[in-house]
């Protein structure tokens, strides 16, 4: 332990000298204290040490001590929580007797590890410590990899000593995790659980449907139907439409494996989502009859909306937005290079213009129209464009170089936590962490009132207020700025991690919705999905206006929302920037119906509608346990693989590792002497024993 100063110690004589100044004008000085010669010494001495060490205090005094710190090993134990545990002939032990063995096993590494325990499903949830882990066994979808992508950033510089994964070895969201689990600087060992052998049952093994078509169509269905150990049995595939019956099929079961794809098509009557309902009929013996029905759900649309991409150059992005746009049956897209545009501006319900306007002056006459006509427009800004002549468009944002230089900012998107215009899933918003910056131009960004910025740009991991996609509503039409270009890598990215475009394809299509939205002049405005997964928060949006078509948020929105069964729940939206936000949270599967309310003024408003929560059988469609992945993983990782009934194995293994210990450093600790409670007392004992000398002498 060493006494430091941000002053030289030199000092310390000055609060010696001003202690003895004190003390000796007080009782050597003062003619009028009359104390014996004894005791006035020490209470000089004490008023003196006790002025002296107040005085130390303006040396800003600290103490610098060496600290042992011991670092326990991290255990991390992840377990797969999804459905697919409890469907098999063994589920009676998962949901009785596995929990209480599991937690024994933590039990008994005590104290001198620190443990930690994640829950997959569709993600990794971080169970509450130092408590019983429940387990319900109710994910619907087993996503292995997302537990290693959180431990790999949680736990980079941690004493990670090792991980146990339980779990069946069935995934069917994510990356493969015989790979990810490569990066981990850790072993993992792995519990094999589930049933390898062939159950005895009939299922849907998967639904594929257009998700929209146009009214009076047909649309074409296939259903892939698999049986295993039921060869010689016939089954019925019923189709319902509303509880109406619209296909039937006998399925002819062949063989101990068998698998048939029945294609069908059927009539887009009515317009909007309309749901269907599979069904098999239950056969005897059947290890689980929950995947003998699903459903899915179609959008039917009475017209195609028309979207032009217009270019300055050719460019990825336009390949990019044009896959993402066409995964829609509601849009017709076309891409025209900036000189061979030469359509009608007006047959377009959408226009995409990248880097136009452009240095060149090549789309000066169709900008214009753009304009004039109030056609929605999206414009790309790349290092082709014209800043001043987009400058002078009113799209709700200017950008000035800096010092009137052309420089270049790579710019990572961060979603706007605010932004209530449309909502988009939770997937999406998380597979944004994982995309790759934008090009944007290094500069002045300024953001014209009534601009809703949909992203921010993120430069060098530090979230600016630059907008690198924003809306905005002119005196004409709506138009969105994407600040930036190489917006294909976002969808590349997207392939690399979750090996499919979904969430790039719905950010794009949900913003061409939102631009391509025929113009609302109602002034009270609800949005919202009509479809949701039963593991989706249900969320909706509104917008207030007055008069004037300017937003408030004065007024409250009441909401009721009713079930199939007229049960009513109430409830209120949240005021949210000029906006309005409800998180209703998950709801059982099942069709809803809503009514949202409010009063602006002396006129009420209404708006009511309708969504469906549909179920997702990932999980049932295929119950053999593959063990072969959890080999793979523990191999990958210098981890050991283990039987369900070795869990005592388990346990010698870890304590028993030599790489499994703590870590002892030592550490310098400084602290101010101010912060010293022990320093106050002495400094308080100092005083007050001279008080209760005076007073005992007959001073004052």
């Amino acid at each position: 332990m060493a006494l430091l100063t941000e002053y030289s110690l030199w000092f310390v004589l000055l609060c010696m000298l001003l202690g003895a100044m004190f003390s000796f004008a007080l009782y050597f000085r003062n003619t009028d204290i009359q104390f014996d010669r004894k005791p006035k010494i020490i209470m000089a001495a004490l008023r003196g040490l006790s002025v002296t060490l107040i005085a130390f205090l303006l040396l800003a005094p600290m103490l610098k001590r060496n600290v042992k710190e011991v670092d326990k090993p991290v255990l991390i134990f992840a377990i797969d929580n999804s459905e697919s545990m409890v469907l098999t002939s063994d589920s009676s032990f998962y949901r009785n007797e596995f929990p209480k063995r599991f937690n024994d096993l933590i039990q008994k590494f005590g104290d001198e590890y620190e443990i930690k325990t994640y829950l997959i499903d569709e993600k990794a949830n971080v169970a509450k410590a130092n408590e019983n882990i429940s387990l319900p066994f109710d994910g619907k979808m087993t996503n292995l990899s997302a537990v290693f992508n959180e431990v790999e950033n949680m736990y980079a510089n941690r004493n990670v000593g090792a991980m146990v994964l339980v779990s069946d070895g069935i995934f069917n969201s994510g990356n493969n995790p015989q790979y990810v689990v490569q990066k981990l600087k850790f072993p993992v060992h792995t519990v094999m659980a589930g049933d390898t052998s062939v159950q005895t049952d009939l299922r849907i093994a998967g639904i594929v449907n257009n998700k929209q078509t146009f009214i009076g169509n047909y649309f074409p269905v296939e259903i892939k139907v698999a049986a295993t150990h039921l060869a010689g049995n016939r089954a019925v595939l019923t189709v319902y439409e509303k509880d109406e019956p619209v296909y039937t099929k006998n399925i002819d079961i062949r063989g101990n494996q068998h698998f048939e794809t029945v294609k069908l098509t059927l009539a887009a009557k009515k317009k909007g989502i309309q749901k269907y309902r599979v069904e098999l009929t239950e056969l005897e013996g059947e290890l689980t009859y929950k995947n003998n029905a699903g459903s899915f759900f179609i959008d039917v649309v009475d017209s195609r909306e028309k979207i032009g991409i217009v270019y300055y150059a050719p460019h990825p992005d336009v390949a990019a937005m044009k896959a993402a746009l066409e995964t829609s049956d509601k849009y017709e897209v076309e891409t025209f290079s900036a000189q061979d545009f030469n359509k009608n501006v007006n047959d377009y319900s959408l226009l995409i213009l990248h880097q136009l306007p452009s240095a060149k002056p090549v789309a000066g006459a169709l900008i214009s129209k753009v304009q004039q006509e109030g056609i929605p427009a999206i414009y790309i800004v790349g290092s082709q464009s014209d800043l001043n002549a987009l400058n002078q468009l009113g799209v709700g944002i200017t950008i000035k170089p800096q010092g009137g230089k052309v420089m270049y900012n790579e710019a990572y998107p961060n979603y706007n936590e605010n932004f209530l215009n449309f909502t988009f899933s939770e997937s999406a918003r998380q597979m944004l962490r994982n995309y790759t910056p934008l090009l944007t131009y290094f500069g002045n960004y300024q953001v014209a009132v009534g601009a809703n910025i949909f992203m921010y740009q993120k430069i060098s991991n530090v979230v600016s207020t630059y907008p690198l996609i924003s809306f905005y509503q002119n005196a004409k039409a709506r138009v969105g700025v994407i600040a930036g270009t190489d917006i294909w890598r976002w969808r590349l990215q997207n392939f690399l991690k979750e090996q499919n475009f979904d969430a790039f394809d719905e950010i794009i299509n949900k913003i061409a919705l939102y631009m391509s939205a025929k113009n609302d002049k109602s002034l009270f405005r609800v949005h919202s999905q009509e479809v949701f997964n039963e593991n989706t928060p249900i969320e909706f949006t509104c917008e207030v206006y007055n008069e004037s078509y300017e937003l408030i948020d004065e007024p409250d929105v009441r909401f009721v929302l009713k079930d199939a069964a007229g049960k009513e729940y109430v409830s209120q939206f949240s005021k949210q920037n000029n906006g309005y936000y409800l998180n209703i949270g998950k709801l059982p599967v099942g069709d809803y119906t809503w009514e949202a309310s409010t009063v602006a003024g002396t006129k009420t408003y209404q708006k009511s509608g309708s969504f469906s929560v549909q179920e997702i059988m990932l999980e049932s469609m295929n119950l053999v346990a593959n063990h072969d992945v959890m080999r793979s993983i523990a191999a990958n990782s210098q981890g050991k693989c283990f039987e369900m009934n070795e869990m005592d194995q388990l346990e010698k293994t870890i304590k028993e590792s030599e790489d499994i210990k703590p870590i002892v450093s030592y550490n310098k600790k400084y602290s101010l002497l101010l912060n010293s409670w022990l320093y106050f007392v002495i400094i308080i004992l100092l005083l007050g024993t001279e008080w209760f000398m005076r007073k005992w002498g007959g001073g004052y």
